[in-house]
């Protein structure tokens, strides 16, 4: 995974944890003070310039009553999600059944059709 695919997970992180903040009417300084962080913390998380670990996000989902897993996205999700070009149901499924459950194979050949419908778009 690159720096900016790094960056941009933790922008997806951080959103769902505002996202879902936000629909409990939860205050940053409220959820803070639960955590014992800085509201300047949490702030950062939730727009991706602090990277928190395992058990933070642990905490954070314990704090607001959800799984840890839905504060962060499914593969299909971040590999969907960067660039501005989708990919429809049946391009996806097809990724899926060439990658045969590698994810490394699954990222790399999503890369390259999205590279490639970027091209075509930009060509037009």
């Amino acid at each position: 995974m690159r720096s900016e695919e790094h960056d941009r997970l933790y922008k997806m992180i951080g959103d769902r944890i505002r996202q879902e903040r936000e629909r409990q009417d939860v205050r940053q300084t409220a959820l803070a003070a639960k955590l014992r962080l800085s509201r300047v913390s949490i702030v950062n998380i939730e727009k991706g310039r602090q990277r928190p670990p395992v058990h933070v996000i642990w905490q954070i989902a314990e704090e607001l009553g959800v799984e840890p897993a839905n504060l962060i996205p499914r593969q299909r999700e971040f590999l969907n999600a960067g660039d501005g070009v989708r990919l429809d149901a049946d391009t996806v499924a097809q990724i899926e059944a060439a990658a045969k459950g590698d994810p490394a194979t699954h990222r790399r050949l999503t890369e390259f059709i999205k590279m490639a419908k970027a091209t075509g778009q930009r060509s037009r």
